[in-house]
């Protein structure tokens, strides 16, 4: 099942720009007349029919609506950049595939990467919610110091994946339907500074599993452990 997303949908009329659009007309070779599938990527599902085709959109008739299925969970991974950029586009593609609510990509003491093209990264996210059927699409921050995203969410249940002697393993902490952010390191790991305002913030530490994770891995492993504790409860 191919679905399209519209962020312009109003009074029943949808539109299609640019990948959207260019996909619909030229490599499917949608006419006027014929029905789609479309999301708006905020939870719902949408029937439309094609009314119009230009160089540079095409313009839908919505026929029918409806609700979509959303998380029952809410999962941010607040992970650091990685060197090389592909490896954190491949888990973006999979923590979206699997489940998460809100991506954050940290800027940590050892962070080598700084900076991200958002744009391609919001076309992976697009691209995986389409292809994995979600309705609702999570949200992709920009980058931010690590430091500053603890200091912004206080208030949450957040823990902190690092391997230690002491640390529980995250699938034996949490609770099925509840709200979390877990934090996920650089290459080399969070500094022994990071770790202690983190925990001086109340960040509980876990475990992942007995094997030393890449980064883009552990976040993966982390909505993998979130997803599997919420399907079978």
């Amino acid at each position: 099942m191919i679905i399209f997303y519209s962020n312009e949908i109003i009074d029943n009329i949808a539109i299609l720009k640019e990948d959207e659009a260019r996909h619909c007309s030229k490599v499917l070779r949608k006419r006027v007349g014929d029905r789609l599938r479309l999301t708006d990527g905020k939870g719902r599902f949408y029937d439309a029919e094609v009314i119009g085709i230009t160089k540079d959109e095409c313009k839908l008739l919505v026929k029918d609506k409806w609700d979509g299925d959303v998380l029952d969970y809410k999962l941010t991974i607040g992970i650091s950049l990685v060197k090389n950029i592909s490896r954190f586009e491949w888990f973006v593609e999979k923590a979206v595939e699997i489940g998460i609510s809100r991506i954050v990509p940290l800027i940590c003491e050892r962070t080598e990467k700084r900076n991200i093209k958002e744009k391609r990264l919001s076309n992976i996210l697009i691209s995986a919610s389409k292809q994995s059927l979600k309705a609702k699409f999570p949200y992709l921050d920009s980058p931010i110091k690590f430091k500053d995203f603890l200091d912004s969410n206080e208030s949450k249940e957040v823990y902190i994946a690092h391997l230690n002697d002491y640390s529980e393993y995250l699938g034996k902490l949490i609770k099925p339907k509840s709200e979390i952010i877990v934090l996920i390191g650089p290459e080399g790991d969070f500094t022994k500074k990071e770790l202690e305002y983190a925990f001086s913030k109340g960040v509980k530490p876990v475990t992942l599993g007995s094997s030393r994770l890449r980064t883009e891995t552990a976040g993966v492993v982390s909505c993998q452990i979130v997803n599997t504790i919420n399907e079978i409860t």
